[in-house]
């Protein structure tokens, strides 16, 4: 298959006029712009090469990759969706195909569908392993799926009694950069703000809460949590009434989640409470590409992409080569420093 002038350009964003001059190494043209027209055409003819040649050669099979959905409340704000795809797709279902294996993802929604639909799947589609973004699975859920008897790698969630891989972010690691950034800019008293989800990262976070806090010295913060709601509109009620309470000294939040964020900051600027001059905010995960009305959210990042490309590697290779170990996977997270926290030791020390 030859591909075309007009395809080139549009994928590279560059005129099919240069692409000619750069196919028929005319003048004209930077060396740089043509070099990247030539790479990317060579990368092209090796990928439809090797896409023929596992056509021929027959697929090994199909690995899913499914998004277990449980309330909807979490995982439908974490995968933004295109026509059912998570946008990070494109390079996962690369590396499936390289293998030669198809690429598969569902959204599984407990509350409207059968387990037995999607187990019928799997044994139609000839599933030879189960990549399970399981941050809203209860540790009940995943015994229908062992009926398969296929590889099975979980993230967001530890199935480790089971006998199932995890790829998980390190929450405890995150909690622990969060708790102690806040300190050493003069904060120990600190609340946490919680959703009403009981999910498995959520819960994790909340107890790293609590040790992290007694490791610094900053006493039983275990009633220093204070859950709000499972959406924007309803943290931002919760907040609302916490505020007409009053926040008895408190002079940092930990947000748990991007939720959170958004119904939290929304209430504190309403009530034009200062950040972070009057309260210092930290949150938990990346926002949705919305402003927060100038607040650059200090935050606390996880892997996502690229744990779950790693997940899927992984299961390809327990599909090919089995290992009775089990592992667990923790990625580390980032701080990613905003505007939203006050360093309150320039304060306290200065003269």
């Amino acid at each position: 298959m030859r591909l075309k002038a007009k395809e080139i350009a549009k994928e590279l964003g560059v005129s099919p006029a240069t692409v000619s001059l750069a196919l028929n190494d005319r003048p004209g043209i930077n060396q740089e712009t043509k070099q990247r027209i030539l790479d990317y055409i060579q990368e092209r003819e090796e990928e439809i090469r090797q896409e023929k040649e596992q056509e021929h050669q027959g697929s090994k099979g199909s690995i899913l990759m499914l998004n277990y959905v449980k309330s909807g409340i979490i995982m439908n704000q974490k995968i933004r969706q295109s026509n059912n795809q998570p946008t990070f797709n494109g390079e996962i279902e690369k590396q499936v195909k390289k293998a030669g294996y198809q690429f598969c993802f569902r959204s599984f929604q407990e509350s409207i569908q059968e387990v037995d639909e999607i187990l019928d799947e799997c044994r139609k589609l000839d599933v030879k392993g189960i990549y399970i973004i399981a941050a809203e699975m209860n540790q009940g859920d995943i015994y229908p799926f062992l009926q398969l008897q296929i590889p099975i790698v979980t993230g967001d969630n530890l199935f480790y009694e089971e006998g199932i891989d995890s790829f998980l972010i390190d929450n405890r690691e995150g909690i622990a950069r969060g708790v102690d950034y806040l300190i050493d800019k003069g904060h120990s008293h600190i609340v946490y703000l919680a959703e009403n989800v009981d999910i498995f990262n959520f819960v994790e976070r909340r107890t790293a809460f609590v040790l992290e806090m007694a490791r610094r010295e900053c006493g039983d913060a275990s009633h220093r949590i204070r859950h709000l709601g499972s959406n924007v509109d309803e943290v931002y009620e919760s907040m609302l009434r916490y505020l007409d309470e009053g926040v008895k000294g408190t002079t940092a939040f930990v947000l748990e989640s991007s939720v959170i964020s958004l119904g939290v900051s929304k209430a504190l600027l309403e009530r034009q409470v200062r950040i972070p001059r009057d309260i210092s905010l930290i949150g938990f995960d990346a926002l949705p590409p919305i402003s927060l009305l100038g607040v650059n959210l200090t935050l606390i990042k996880g892997t996502h992409t690229k744990r779950h490309l790693a997940a899927i590697k992984h299961l390809m290779r327990h599909i090919e080569d089995e290992n009775e170990e089990i592992v667990k996977v923790y990625y580390k997270t980032r701080l990613l420093e905003g505007n939203s926290v006050f360093d309150k030791t320039k304060y306290i020390y200065s003269k």
